[in-house]
């Protein structure tokens, strides 16, 4: 009986040892899998909740806000009398200034501004960032804008054109001096641009200004020039002032002449009334010449009156013209000054950057889950990808 026990015994042994077990082969999947997915997966949990550092944000609103003055409004207060009479002001939303301010905070420029009143690379360098989140040392001026890029954002909400500041710091007094720092540089881009629309629509109608008042100038020192190279103040007036004498003298001349026949007719030539009518008339006739001298002369000196009438009369309306084209540059710089007040734009923040206490960067739930829903498409995509190479060369 023993005998038969081992004969079997020793017959299942032989049996259990003549059977070959497959070995069991991790696939190139399976492996593929955990090194795209498990590995980086787990790294990012483990980062973000036990290495990452907290991020505090401080949050600004602000609005570029476009002034309209109303023409008739600033022409009333204009023509008033007593001075109180009121301009009224409306305010439009500027989308354009406002995305001109984002790109600014989104750029080098503000980079470099921020540089000279702040240090950013203390400022993002500070023990309480984790090595990964921190700016690397020596980091370039190009690396420092990309990583401020990384640490600011920006959101305008179209409808309204209210422009939402967020800037992230590792320490909150850092987070909300980096945001009062942005909100005082941005506000002096604005004025940079609301000054240099007004001194555009202003600067043609100051030269035309400048202009008229040189021609004005001018116009005036010829004027007293020739006054005072012909000794005469107006001509014209001067003129009147010689007809004025002539009317008499022709009406004495012609009353002495009426006296002279008369008294020839009756008395001889070397009468004394005779002689005297005679001296008067002369004296009356040489006064006429005189005067009528001083009015035109045959001898072509320009040195009458009506020479100097002329040449009066030229500058005069050189003087005119040169004044009126100066009161029309002054009415256009009066509408270019309108129109630049209307160009006049403002930043207005309504929600100031308060000091943060809470942190909300990074997400430590949604960051790692973010990551690997990616990771897996990514292994999804790159296993599809395989697959299909695969098929084809079978």
């Amino acid at each position: 009986m023993l005998a038969r026990v081992g004969a079997v015994t020793s017959g299942l042994r032989d049996f259990i040892s003549s059977i070959t077990l497959p070995r069991i082969k991790m696939s190139a999947l399976l492996w593929s899998f955990i090194a795209v997915v498990i590995v980086p997966g787990f790294a990012s949990i483990v980062y973000f909740a036990l290495i990452a550092s907290s991020q505090l944000a401080a949050e600004a609103r602000f609005a570029v806000r476009q002034v309209e003055v109303a023409a008739s409004d600033r022409l009333s207060s204009k023509d008033s009398s007593n001075g109180n009479a009121s301009i009224n002001f409306s305010f439009t939303a500027s989308g354009q200034d406002a995305y001109i301010v984002t790109s600014y905070i989104r750029s080098r420029a503000i980079v470099d501004d921020l540089s000279r009143t702040l240090n950013l690379r203390e400022i993002f360098r500070r023990p309480e960032a984790d090595f990964w989140a921190r700016l690397k040392r020596n980091a370039s001026i190009d690396e420092l804008t990309d990583y401020w890029n990384g640490m600011v954002n920006t959101y305008i909400d179209a409808p309204s054109g209210i422009v939402t500041l967020r800037v992230r710091a590792f320490r909150a007094e850092d987070a909300v001096t980096l945001a009062k720092a942005v909100l005082s540089l941005s506000e002096n881009l604005v004025n940079r641009i609301s000054d240099r629309a007004r001194s555009d629509a202003m600067q043609q109608s100051e030269e035309e200004v400048r202009r008229g008042f040189q021609m004005t100038q001018a116009a005036l020192a010829d004027l007293r020039q020739f006054r005072d190279n012909a000794g005469i103040i107006d001509p014209v007036q001067a003129t009147t002032e010689i007809g004025k004498l002539l009317i008499p003298l022709m009406t004495e001349k012609i009353r002495l002449e009426s006296d002279l026949f008369v008294a020839s007719r009756d008395l001889d030539s070397s009468a004394p009334t005779v002689k005297a009518l005679k001296n008067r008339l002369d004296t009356t006739e040489k006064q006429i010449a005189d005067l009528r001298g001083k009015l035109t002369s045959s001898s072509g000196d320009g040195k009458t009156v009506a020479a100097s009438l002329a040449k009066f009369e030229e500058l005069e309306l050189q003087r005119q013209f040169a004044e009126k084209l100066y009161t029309l540059a002054q009415a256009d710089l009066d509408r270019a000054r309108q129109r630049a007040d209307r160009q006049s734009i403002y930043l207005t923040v309504f929600v100031p950057p308060s000091l943060p206490e809470d942190s909300r960067y990074p997400r430590r739930i949604a960051f790692p889950l973010l990551i690997i829903a990616g990771l897996i498409i990514l292994w999804a995509i790159g296993a599809m990808t395989v697959a299909s190479v695969e098929d084809h060369r079978l």
